[in-house]
């Protein structure tokens, strides 16, 4: 199978496995959302954003330095493994013996045993990622997404069942460790038949890793601020509930693509590495990449801020109405972030995660004090507002700071690769909004949404029909085929 054909395969596998992922995570936060109290969700979303940090510091890098290396040999994998696994039991730690301190900066006393009942995933987590990294330079997609989606609906089913009978957030935290275990059970298990981890170790074999993981780690470090610093800060301001509501808004609008996102970008990483080399084939493959995820990504996101006024009381309850404002502003915010994530995978193909590290540095240094004052100033939409600012000045940068260096002078190209996603999803902005004001009033709340959404969908789909853009034809012209494909096999 050519390399074109496994990342298309890749793709399609990705995009099954993320979807009923994303669609479980949505479910498990709608029941919660409505369940547990405010003040309930609201620790559990911060102790998640805490979480997260450790999650970051645990893996190092590791993993994409394996994806990234063209060729790593058994003494190499070996060490990395164990560093893994040493790391994990470091943060777990870490994180365990901290709890009271991060809790206490907080102001949320309750905070801590969250915390430390989620330490333990870190002891777990490391002895599958290795094996996943390995799946995914082979791009066994359809082997990673099994296994994944079978964790995220273990635990899904842990977390729901377990919530009507004991409605706190301790309920989903347990949830996320049978999910974390499952994982990593069933990597283990697939993974040894690639690869057994020996007991041999040489910190000098791995030290381009440990490099190349530096960065990424720096990186990852920054955007973690960059991404989370908004709900802690609205924690320790205004209480949990308030960062609970924030943080609701926010996985509703900007954590859906960060996670479709990877449909794409994570299947093209490894196929990026391979044709790092070749400037001008990466430019015009990324250029598509880029037009692709705003195809995606556009039209959902312009579609949820018009209907977000019937989504947020209908989906998680009355209680959650101040959320509505905060929710239209993050749509923007997860459209630009969306447009800007194929750029790491870019970077980490070309080993160049150094400048994305230093331009998050210099956006780190203009997100902090926009969201302090922001929340200071404004509350949750103050912090929002602060968000979108930094976000747009991020989206203007970019280009010139670390698209540019890597695949040279291409301003027209990166202007094009975000105007087609954004002219294909004007019609369905332009039908669902005329469509909610002129039926509000006139049908229930239940049935406005699901026209609004239909008609949406239907003037995306005819203008996709009735492109005739290139990019546009080649992603039709690849789909009829899949069909042909199909039809022939059900046939024969």
């Amino acid at each position: 199978m050519s390399l074109r054909e496994k990342t298309i395969s890749g793709a399609k596998w990705s995009a099954m496995a993320t979807l009923v992922i994303i669609s479980l995570g949505l479910a498990q936060m709608t029941v919660l959302a409505r369940i547990i109290d405010n003040h309930q969700f609201g620790l559990l979303t911060v102790s998640l954003t805490i979480i997260a940090l450790a999650d970051t510091l645990s893996d190092f890098g590791i993993a994409n330095s394996i994806i990234q290396r063209k060729d790593i040999g058994q003494l190499e994998l070996t060490t990395l493994y164990w560093l893994n696994v040493g790391l994990g039991v470091a943060v777990f730690a870490a994180v365990f013996l901290l709890s009271d301190a991060a809790a206490a900066a907080l102001h949320n006393p309750d905070l801590a045993p969250l915390m430390r009942a989620l330490a333990f995933a870190f002891v777990v987590i490391p002895h599958g990622q290795q094996f996943r990294a390995l799946m995914q330079k082979e791009l066994e997609f359809n082997r990673i997404g099994m296994i994944e989606t079978s964790a995220v609906l273990a635990g899904f089913t842990f977390t729901v069942v377990s919530a009507h009978f004991w409605p706190v957030a301790m309920t989903a935290i347990l949830g996320y460790l049978v999910n974390s275990a499952v994982r990593t059970l069933l990597f283990g298990w697939f993974g040894r038949k690639i690869y057994r981890p020996g007991f041999s170790f040489s910190l000098h074999s791995v030290l381009a890793n440990l490099r190349f993981g530096a960065w990424l780690t720096a990186d990852s470090i920054i955007n973690y601020v960059n991404t989370n610093l908004s709900t802690l800060v609205l924690a320790r301001i205004l209480g949990a509930s308030v960062a609970g509501g924030y943080n609701l808004a926010y996985n509703v609008a900007v954590v859906p693509p960060m996670k479709l996102n990877p449909i794409i970008t994570r299947v093209l990483f490894p196929a990026f590495a391979r044709i790092q080399d070749d400037t001008q084939k990466l430019r015009a493959n990324f250029y598509k990449l880029l037009s692709v995820v705003g195809i995606i990504n556009f039209p959902l996101l312009l579609g949820l801020m018009v209907v977000s006024d019937n989504v947020v009381p209908l989906v998680f309850g009355e209680k959650w109405r101040s959320i509505i404002p905060v929710l239209k502003l993050l749509c923007v915010v997860g459209l630009l972030r969306a447009v800007g994530n194929p750029i790491g995978s870019l970077l980490m193909a070309k080993a160049r995660v150094d400048i994305s590290f230093k331009f998050n540095v210099f956006k780190t240094c203009l997100f902090i004090p926009a969201i302090i004052v922001g929340g200071q100033q404004g509350g949750a939409i103050g912090v929002t507002l602060g968000f979108l600012l930094v976000q747009i000045i991020n989206t203007i940068l970019s280009y010139f700071v670390m698209i540019k260096p890597v695949l040279g002078s291409s301003y027209r190209e990166y202007i094009l690769s975000l105007w087609l996603p954004l002219y294909l999803s004007l019609p369905t902005l332009a039908v669902s909004q005329a469509l909610g004001m002129a039926l509000r009033g006139y049908l229930p709340l239940g049935a406005l949404l699901a026209a609004q959404i239909a008609a949406g969908a239907l003037a995306f789909a005819l203008t996709i029909v009735l492109s005739r853009h290139p990019l546009v034809v080649e992603i039709k012209c690849q789909l009829c085929r899949s069909e042909k494909m199909k039809t022939l096999l059900r046939a024969g």
